[in-house]
């Protein structure tokens, strides 16, 4: 099983200034990684590192990429619209990816939702088929996996499969290895991520953490994506410095199980902070931005090493 790297656990390092992306890949291929998800959605393709229609820019990353011998992805946006998707592929395509990530992104019910996602899907399955690139979609902390799983059957097309995100099901009250179990089949990509559940000044929120010191039952995860997926990869996601709600779209039709009295209350955020975790980065200076990058790049080692360690272990 390969391991590769979202490049979103590099977002602080970019937040800081600090990130380019033909050192990460030096770095990542030291390390032994064997691939990449490259997230483009925000300002100048963010971890791309130059705006996409940037030709000569994207022709010297697939070099990189392909010098490295690194299986490639490209993590993109919402599928709501899909002549940004078509463009998010033929994106994937000059880079040599051979699948696009993306996301419902959700709306304003989960009729309207599948049903805009299913019609753009549906647009642009035949340049996906004509590139050679799938479509994963990720149960990105807005629809349950059932109902991506849902989705996925309706669509019923090979060329459209899973991201199966480790940590998301979380919140929206679901059990992650429920969320596994649902969609390891129809995984074509991964976010092997952990996550803990934690109060701050009484609200629930998921926080990213290291891989094997969250509320993940991520060992039984990797079994089943080993046993049950087709994958013959994996990557891993850090989510270092980010949070979310439960139920961070605000869903009313979502409703939680538990009251969750056993998770530790911090007062603040402030207080949380002091405890290594973070709900964002929001009035962090430079200099301690640069810190906790070293720190996310060190807690990326830590994963690489707990990854490896659980596959040869089954």
């Amino acid at each position: 099983m390969k391991i590769g790297l979202d490049s979103f656990s590099f977002h602080i390092a970019l937040a800081a200034g600090g990130y380019d992306i033909f050192r990460t890949l030096d770095w990542m291929s030291e390390l032994g990684f064997a691939g990449i998800q490259i997230n483009i959605n925000g300002p100048d393709g963010r971890f791309l590192g130059r705006d996409p229609s940037d030709l000569a820019h994207l022709k010297r990353v697939r070099s990189a990429l392909e010098q490295k011998g690194f299986f490639a992805e490209v993590g993109g946006g919402h599928v709501t619209d899909p002549s940004i998707v078509a463009a998010q592929l033929r994106l994937a395509a000059a880079l040599g990816a051979d699948t696009l990530r993306t996301v419902v992104g959700w709306q304003t019910s989960l009729t309207h939702t599948i049903a805009l996602a299913h019609a753009s899907l549906g647009q642009t399955l035949p340049l996906a088929r004509q590139l050679g690139v799938r479509l994963a979609v990720e149960n990105h902390e807005d629809i349950t996996a059932a109902e991506l799983g849902g989705l996925l059957a309706a669509i019923g097309d090979p060329q459209v499969g899973a991201c199966l995100d480790t940590g998301n099901d979380i919140v929206v009250y679901g059990d992650p290895v429920g969320a596994a179990r649902l969609l390891a089949t129809r995984a074509v990509s991964t976010h092997i991520k952990d996550q803990k559940l934690v109060r701050v000044a009484g609200t629930i929120y998921s926080v990213g953490v290291p891989l094997g010191t969250g509320d993940i039952n991520l060992p039984a995860i990797i079994q089943l994506i080993q046993t049950k997926s087709p994958l013959d990869r994996i990557l891993i996601q850090n989510c270092t410095g980010y949070a979310a709600p439960l139920n961070k779209f605000k869903r009313p039709d979502l409703h939680p199980t538990s009251g969750h009295p056993e998770v530790p209350s911090y007062a603040t955020e402030a207080d949380l902070r002091t405890h290594g975790s973070f709900l964002s980065l929001d009035g962090l200076s430079s200099a301690a931005l640069t810190a906790l990058a070293k720190i996310q790049q060190t807690n990326i080692v830590r994963d690489l090493a707990y990854v490896r360690t659980h596959l040869a272990g089954i």
